[in-house]
């Protein structure tokens, strides 16, 4: 009935449009005082053709209505209704990586096999060959896949390392072989390659938040818990403690010889991905208080060519020291200098001038300032080591190196007469040589004569340029207000009581 009705409409207004086509061609022709001769009639026609219309439109029994909910298109018609809507509830619930995917490229979850989708990590020796072979894949679409992605900067597969999370969804219609792969290329983004169509092919980033925080912590045992108790999770207090200790102030602050009570204060932006933290975007400002003296450090770019910043105590003087306070991150001390020593493998007492930096084996080992190499071999008791000339006065050695440094000085020409600089890797922490752990020896001297590098007056930093100094104490003194007026967390306590 509905569609009888409709074809009775649709004829009645086509049959509308005659005259008014009529009247058009006399305007046209004759001008505008053709249509006020008979102005109702002419008014009648175009107002009924514009009902007719409106009728036909809304009785169309085959229109479609688009709705939007939550980013889903829902499709409807007055005789059916189709709803596209991810269902998801066939999927294992462990495969988040594969979910997201899905929901990315918003495919029809009716096409996809559920129980041939995998989702999986790298394993040691695989790589996109063994990935992909099992599946019906043959090398030639694996290497036309390799090239493209190459040729459009995409990818590529020889990146590929274990522990990487992949994803392989399945169609219906060829269940044989995956149609789409998703690999995870780091927290932040992830690469969706459509099996079937390489044109579609992409790196997704995924959305991310950046949050300011003012930190502020008292040292009790050590600084990774006193940064732990005032954050969410540890891959953050690990990035709080290295740019403490190993960007501001591995010059001036001896973290191995902290005090109890010592305290920190810092505002920093990190990102988070998911509010899972991926790592600090900048520092603003800091000040450590260490046995009752404040150190400050203001971030501040001399010029616009510097790629990172320095930083800066409140007097302008840079905190980058001639010498960095040890070679290695992370750091703990398992001897000091010290002039008479049992030594942990003869068991002979003997002088032991120099400082023992314990740390896990393969760790990098850096130069503590710039010069240059003046030795880089094996001695049977210093093991794989490097010796280094800073100028006329002073030079540092590195002992009981990783056998693997050798291939490391191969590949980046560490030999004698090389320049290094300040904070480049030399080789890595071992136990080569006489030695019962993995550890660094450092051993410094001054003239000729090797000493304690603890002891010394060591040549000091420049300090910030008079031309750019008015810059720098505009910065300095913002961010100095905004550090006191952040109280450490005895003070809160304090506070919250009184």
């Amino acid at each position: 009935m509905e569609g009888v009705i409709f074809l009775l409409i649709k004829i009645l207004f086509f049959t509308s449009l005659i005259p008014v086509c009529f009247l058009f061609l006399k305007i046209i022709g004759f001008g505008a005082q053709e249509f006020k001769k008979n102005i109702i009639y002419n008014f009648f026609i175009l107002i009924s053709s514009i009902i007719l219309f409106s009728i036909f439109i809304y009785t169309n029994p085959h229109k479609k209505k688009v709705i939007v909910e939550n980013n889903i298109i829902i499709e409807e018609n007055e005789i059916t209704k189709t709803v596209k809507k991810p269902n998801l509830n066939l999927l294992n619930p462990n495969y988040k990586f594969t979910e997201e995917i899905i929901n990315t490229i918003k495919i029809s979850t009716e096409e996809i096999d559920f129980e041939k989708c995998l989702e999986k990590k790298v394993r040691k020796n695989e790589n996109i060959t063994s990935i992909l072979k099992p599946f019906n894949f043959s090398n030639k679409e694996i290497y036309e896949l390799d090239n493209y992605l190459k040729a459009n900067k995409l990818f590529d597969f020889k990146k590929i390392k274990p522990g990487d999370k992949y994803s392989l969804i399945f169609f219906k219609k060829n269940n044989q072989k995956p149609t789409y792969l998703g690999y995870e290329l780091n927290k932040g983004s992830f690469l969706i390659l459509n099996l079937e169509n390489l044109t579609e092919c992409k790196v997704q980033s995924r959305p991310f938040e950046i949050k300011k925080h003012e930190l502020s912590g008292i040292i009790s045992t050590h600084l990774w818990q006193a940064v732990n108790e005032q954050v969410e999770s540890n891959l953050e207090t690990e990035a709080v403690v290295s740019v403490l200790a190993d960007k501001i102030y591995p010059w001036t602050i001896r973290f191995t010889h902290l005090n109890p009570n010592d305290k920190f204060k810092i505002i920093y932006e990190a990102k988070y991905i998911n509010n899972e933290f991926i790592k600090i975007e900048n520092v603003y400002a800091s000040v450590f208080m260490h046995k009752n003296e404040n150190y400050y450090a203001i971030p501040f770019k001399e010029n616009l060519n510097q790629k990172y910043n320095d930083y800066f105590d409140e007097s302008g003087n840079n905190l980058r020291n001639f010498f960095l306070q040890a070679p290695v991150d992370f750091r703990r001390i398992s001897s000091k200098y010290s002039k008479s020593r049992r030594h942990p493998v003869t068991g002979r007492v003997t002088a032991h001038k120099g400082t023992d930096f314990a740390a896990e084996s393969g760790s990098p080992i850096f130069s503590t300032a710039d010069g240059v190499i003046t030795a880089a071999k094996y001695k049977k008791y210093n093991g794989y080591y490097v010796k280094i000339r800073h100028n006329n006065t002073y030079e540092t050695q590195y002992l009981h190196m990783q056998k693997k440094s050798v291939n490391y000085w191969k590949k980046k020409g560490i030999r004698v007469g090389k320049k290094i600089k300040q904070g480049e890797i030399i080789g890595f922490v071992g136990q080569t040589g006489l030695a019962t752990g993995p550890h660094v020896c450092y051993r410094f001297w001054k003239n000729g004569k090797q000493v304690d590098p603890f002891k010394q007056n060591l040549p000091p930093s420049q300090p910030i340029k008079e031309k750019i100094r008015d810059n720098f104490n505009l910065k300095k003194e913002k961010w100095i207000k905004k550090l006191n007026e952040i109280s450490y967390p005895d003070e809160l306590f304090i506070n919250l009581n009184s």
